[in-house]
């Protein structure tokens, strides 16, 4: 929440941790709640469809790709329609594929349609509910609002995946999928208890600029980084399942459970560490914890999921709103919803060719092959990061 304008020098700072950003953060779980069984989609492509990986990368692709064509429509209207109405949409479109995922009974277009819904809409209502909560933070602790919000989505990473597997191996996948139906339900219901901030909130929000950490850094070259670390994301995400289970893992969520746990201490414990040292570089060598976790992901041993989900939870814990708000600070305070829809649409475009190549890479050459790749572009993520172009973006840039 922003200080009033007419406070005086010496007046404490207005709480910003309000009974409405707590609903958003609510919200955003029974969301992410339903959205984060479909983690498990590789599983059930391996397990019951005997999907191989050239087929699960054009699969988890599709939905990159859903999610890279639903950048344009969010961008325009975001800004212009409301957040409410974006995440009723996603909401609204958990239900209609979960119900959709019960009539599958092999691979088909039908499941390609099906993934591209899940990625368009966790793109209509993660970005939904940041905006909605950026406009009712102040700037200096935006990092650690999206970081929050974040982290409520990443808990539900670890609580879908444990409830899931186990309820799959005793009650079959479609009851995974008629519980994210009612998740679905829950979020869409609960959306109408949200509000949009103030006109006057909004009107500050517009004069006021992010706390300058970024060195100048420019649009472009966040967006370049984080299409190329989301690529090294879609490998742990997307392919670590088949490859554990090659390997005769019999269960993955141990790697959720891990991840998750990391991720969301660091993202409340550590959220506001990009504000006070610079998010720029703070990012920078995040992605080099990228890298350390791809190579030792190389010689995989099931057997300790957790470990490498914790790693790697802790590197994507803070990396991701660290990043997010940097593309915040560099873009126009009037052009925040579209800063963060670009920022995803970097993120989906990245997961989209790395589905396709990590698939391919696997298929021709093994699993490990995959992981020693994504080591070399999570540090050429950094690279660019560092040391790329520096002029700051402008609103001509959007």
């Amino acid at each position: 929440m922003l200080p009033s304008l007419s406070a005086s020098p010496t007046a404490l700072p207005e709480r910003w941790v309000t009974r409405h950003v707590v609903l958003i953060l609510v919200v955003q779980v029974v969301f992410g709640f339903g959205w984060s069984l479909y983690l498990l989609t590789p599983t059930f492509l391996t397990t019951v469809l005997h999907a191989g990986p050239e087929t699960i990368g054009r699969i988890s692709a599709a939905g990159g790709l859903a999610g890279l064509l639903t950048v344009p429509f969010a961008a325009r209207g975001l800004d212009r329609l409301g957040r409410k109405f974006f995440f009723r949409i996603g909401a609204a479109l958990i239900v209609l594929l979960s119900i959709g995922f019960t009539l599958v009974r092999e691979i088909g277009p039908f499941v390609y349609v099906l993934q591209g819904c899940v990625a368009a809409a966790f793109v209509l209502a993660f970005n939904a509910t940041a905006a909605l909560l950026a406009d009712h933070t102040p700037p200096a602790k935006l990092g650690q609002a999206i970081g929050w919000l974040g982290g409520a989505n990443v808990l539900m990473n670890a609580v879908s995946t444990m409830l899931a597997e186990p309820l799959a191996k005793h009650y079959g996948w479609d009851s995974v999928f008629q519980l994210g139906a009612i998740a679905g339900i829950a979020a869409f219901l609960l959306s109408f208890a949200l509000r949009d901030a103030p006109a006057a909130r909004l009107e500050a929000a517009r004069q006021t600029s992010m706390p300058g950490t970024g060195a100048g850094t420019s649009l472009s070259t966040v967006l370049v980084s984080t299409m190329l670390i989301s690529g090294v994301f879609i490998a742990m995400f997307g392919f670590i399942q088949p490859y554990a289970l090659g390997l005769g893992a019999r269960e993955v969520r141990g790697f959720f459970l891990g991840f998750s746990t990391s991720a969301v201490v660091c993202r409340l414990l550590l959220g506001g560490l990009g504000d006070r040292l610079g998010r720029r570089k703070l990012s920078a060598l995040i992605l080099i914890g990228y890298a350390l976790v791809t190579l030792v992901t190389v010689r995989l041993q099931p057997q300790f999921l957790v470990l490498y989900g914790l790693g790697f939870g802790a590197a994507h814990g803070l990396l991701y709103p660290t990043m997010n708000a940097l593309v915040l600070e560099v873009v126009p305070a009037s052009r925040r919803g579209l800063g963060m829809v670009l920022y995803n649409g970097a993120f989906n475009a990245g997961t989209t060719l790395g589905a396709l190549a990590w698939g391919l890479l696997a298929a021709q050459h093994g699993y490990p092959s995959v992981y020693a790749v994504a080591t070399l572009v999570a540090l050429v993520s950094a690279a660019i990061l560092m040391f790329g172009r520096r002029a700051t973006a402008s609103a001509d840039e959007l």
